[in-house]
């Protein structure tokens, strides 16, 4: 069994962040479970990788780590940050870039299945028996959205087993399930969606609209699923009941304006204006019959509780030398760049508390 100073169970975002911010001088593991490291770095922002937004509050905390690893970005007209080559892949090459020259051992197609707490550490095996040890570890294995990129929620029982609370999870950012809309499956048309509980707006954004064959999908619809949620002791068919969308079709236009046309035709498509009346155009309903699952979420709601853990370190109230970051944290925002942010700030923070740590103590040999 290999000994480490430290240990990062997942090779994603907040890992490869990490590790790569880590002193040079600290013998480090990166364990991934898929057969090379940032897969799900890669799909993001449609292969683009929207690394954050002008709206983060400490964006530069991300622009200047990869400003410093030699990644120029560029900044579109909503506040999007992307690298200036516009691929995804150029992200994971610098960070892997800078972990290869650093004391860092990458090993892949390794599924955690269990950690164990030492006097001296963490004791971290897979079901193959393979194991390694170290004095620090941190756990940035993700969520569960997107399971076919790897992250399926391994990260809750591990951090279970060590003490911590883990939030209700479910899946956001993602599609809405309204009926049968196959008539305009494939249509797609600007305007503003409102999320109403109760007849009361929770939420309301302007955008494309991807209508499918069972309901909606496009960046504003997927922000709306952050707040459509049961609670607690509420089945999810008396939740879901009490949510409905509206939608604007015509979100540059008052009903004034409006007032004098017989037909939404001429401002919708012809298959939309067969659906959508122009006395419906302003505030066309649909139920909320549910979200898209796991597959098709973009990010998960829900984790780690953040009471339970110094979010200027990332280390674990409860376990010393126990760190957290990433998409695992019950941390999450709208599509844009957000939830990209938290995963470099947060592995940047876990790294610098380590690299302080061992040059104040020299605690970790």
């Amino acid at each position: 069994m290999k000994n480490y100073n430290v240990i990062i169970i997942g090779g994603g975002a907040a890992g490869l962040t990490a590790a790569a911010s880590l002193n040079d001088e600290i013998k480090t593991c990166i364990l991934e479970k898929n057969s090379i490291p940032g897969r799900k770095i890669m799909a993001t922002g449609g292969g683009r990788c929207n690394i954050t937004n002008a709206a983060c509050d400490d964006k530069d905390i991300a622009l200047d780590f990869f400003k410093s690893l030699g990644l120029e970005t560029h900044c579109d007209d909503e506040g999007r940050y992307y690298p200036y080559s516009n691929r995804a892949e150029d992200v994971v090459k610098v960070l892997t870039n800078k972990i290869a020259g650093k004391n860092t051992d990458v090993v892949t197609d390794f599924e955690v299945a269990s950690v164990k707490e030492t006097k001296d550490g963490f004791i971290v095996a897979d079901a193959k028996g393979r194991s390694v040890s170290s004095e620090v570890l941190i756990i940035a294995c993700g969520g569960k959205a997107a399971p076919q990129l790897g992250t399926t929620g391994d990260g809750y029982a591990l951090a279970r087993a060590l003490g911590h609370n883990v939030n209700k999870v479910y899946p956001i950012l993602t599609g809405i399930k309204c009926g049968d809309l196959k008539s305009i499956k494939g249509v797609r048309a600007k305007g503003t969606v409102s999320l109403y509980k109760d007849g009361i707006m929770l939420a309301s954004e302007t955008g494309e609209i991807q209508f499918n064959e069972d309901g909606i999908s496009g960046i504003c619809v997927m922000n709306m699923t952050m707040h459509i949620v049961s609670e607690k002791g509420e089945s999810l068919d008396d939740a879901l009941a009490r949510y409905y969308i509206s939608l604007d079709m015509a979100p540059d236009f008052s009903s004034e304006e409006l007032s004098f046309r017989e037909s939404s035709f001429g401002l919708l498509t012809g298959k939309l204006s067969e659906l959508i009346s122009i006395d419906e155009i302003k505030a066309f309903k649909l139920p909320v019959l549910g979200v898209k699952g796991w597959k098709d979420a973009q990010c998960t709601a829900g984790g780690i509780d953040t009471s339970e853990i110094n979010m200027t370190t990332m280390e674990s109230f409860k376990k010393e030398n126990l760190y957290f970051a990433g998409e695992i944290l019950d941390i999450q925002g709208p599509c844009g760049g957000y939830n990209l942010q938290n995963a470099w700030e947060t592995g940047i923070k876990a790294a610098r508390a380590i690299n302080e740590k061992k040059c104040d103590t020299e605690s970790i040999r």
